[in-house]
């Protein structure tokens, strides 16, 4: 039956918890950031590429964060004061980013701001890994938690810029 093929790939994709999804993002920020600050100023055109993807990734994530599992997080009264400040710390790494608008990358303050943004964006990554999924598993159900991380993966999805030259998907 056709439907076979198609409902494996379903369902292992829904095997996925938002949390196995934050991870991944969260990985993918940190080594970002790592090949960032290895190119450096030596290599000015690999580190603009790599700040684009970067700076696309973040928002991407924490918009998708903030819509899809914060918002649920928001309503249980245990994970209230932790998501109001991840809440924060995300207001935070948005503001640093838009200080690298309008600042040239030869600028001699350019990679002390990476450096900065970097240690913030690490820090909330490393409270949300050890706390907040740690009380949001308790707080959210199995079934609850694969939604989450569908719904944050078709955002994500919906969100991406289309990269130059690239087909536009409609």
């Amino acid at each position: 039956m056709p439907t076979t093929q198609k409902s494996s790939e379903s369902h292992s994709r829904a095997e996925m918890t938002i949390f196995d999804v934050l991870k991944q993002d969260h990985e993918k920020a940190r080594y970002l950031f790592d090949k960032a600050q290895k190119a450096g100023k030596k290599d000015i055109a690999s580190l603009q590429k790599l700040f684009s993807q970067l700076e696309e990734e973040l928002e991407l994530h924490m918009e998708g964060e903030e819509r899809f599992f914060y918002s649920v997080l928001e309503q249980k009264e245990e994970l209230r004061d932790k998501v109001l400040q991840a809440f924060e710390e995300h207001q935070v790494a948005k503001t640093m980013l838009g200080t690298f608008q309008g600042l040239a990358m030869d600028d001699e303050r350019w990679m002390a701001k990476l450096q900065v943004l970097a240690e913030i964006v690490e820090h909330h990554m490393q409270e949300e890994e050890k706390e907040v999924f740690k009380l949001a598993k308790k707080a959210l159900g199995k079934e609850q938690q694969h939604e989450i991380a569908l719904a944050f993966q078709r955002s994500k999805r919906e969100g991406r810029k289309p990269s130059r030259g690239a087909p536009v998907e409609g």
